[in-house]
């Protein structure tokens, strides 16, 4: 069976795909960050040029909530960049042919037409408080394209929508909406149901992803490699609103709460839904509804803190 390099295994992404593609029998290359610094150049070339590699699953990545991308984009650019980049240059100095990039749904401009097509590409300016983040994403995307014109790889890309499960990052300061607010929902409800502030209206849309159904669609990519275009969406097909969520959060918590809208908050673009096209061409769609995946991600959360 192929041998598989995935970087970020450690990450939330990474936990749910390293046991599926063990399961599948491939032979899985998974270095934590104390064994390979993907921003170190000389040290990725080492370990793939002392390693049988089939195929490398680029899951790693530096990324933080809007608050933190707002004041570490110079970070989140440089750090995201130098891991792409160093992996494509180490592929194509030891004769790997095939990677799959994971990319993110923030590479679309501000003001790209929904549904979010991949022919919007590079079309428009970034989103503000997260330009660092999808600019990086952005530029291995396109070196990965660059390469596949001038050295014949295979390297394709994959743009999620925003993702969570387990092993999410819970944090208040720096986690991603979805798992900071589910973390927040449940302190505020062992604070006697004390009020939840929302930022903005509420009525912003976001499609959102169960890590584990990615990690499916990473296997059945696998599977199916030549069939994959150079880049393609990856999503649910499901919007829900910031509101929404916080009803289905409550109703999961059994948070009975006040909620609360803070109007001066920011709150980034008003909707981000993805043509899925190509997935559909493939005939995969994800598994788990949102709000089966919301509970399995609650219950992960609350045992971590007991």
């Amino acid at each position: 069976m192929a041998t598989v390099l995935v970087t970020g295994a450690s990450g939330m992404l990474g936990q749910h795909l390293v046991p599926m593609l063990e399961k599948k029998g491939y032979l899985i290359l998974a270095p934590s960050q104390d064994e390979i610094d993907l921003t170190d150049a000389a040290a990725i070339s080492s370990f793939i040029g002392s390693n049988s590699i089939d195929v490398v699953v680029h899951c790693a990545a530096y990324v933080a909530g809007i608050a933190s991308s707002t004041t570490k984009k110079h970070h989140s650019f440089d750090a995201n960049v130098s891991m792409g980049m160093n992996l494509i240059r180490s592929c194509l100095e030891h004769g790997i042919t095939k990677l799959l990039n994971v990319g993110s749904a923030t590479v679309y401009p501000s003001d790209a037409p929904q549904p979010l097509s991949e022919s919007s590409l590079g079309q428009g300016a970034f989103e503000g408080p997260i330009e660092g983040y999808a600019l990086s994403k952005y530029v291995v995307y396109r070196a990965c394209a660059m390469a596949n014109e001038q050295h014949n790889t295979s390297f394709k890309t994959i743009l999620p929508c925003n993702l969570f499960g387990p092993y999410d990052n819970f944090s208040l300061e720096t986690g991603h909406m979805l798992p900071a607010i589910l973390h927040r929902m449940h302190q505020a409800k062992e604070q006697q149901n004390a009020p939840i502030v929302i930022w903005g209206d509420g009525s912003a849309k976001r499609e959102f992803l169960y890590a584990s159904d990615l990690a499916d669609f990473i296997c059945f990519s696998l599977d199916n490699f030549e069939s994959l275009p150079e880049v393609m969406n990856v999503g649910s097909g499901v919007e829900v609103s910031v509101n929404e969520m916080h009803q289905h959060m409550a109703k999961i918590i059994g948070y009975s709460g006040e909620l609360q809208h803070d109007l001066d908050k920011p709150v980034g673009r008003l909707r981000r839904y993805l043509d899925l096209q190509h997935q559909q061409r493939l005939g995969w769609s994800p598994k788990t509804p949102f709000e089966e995946a919301l509970a399995i991600t609650y219950d992960y959360l609350r045992r971590t803190l007991e």
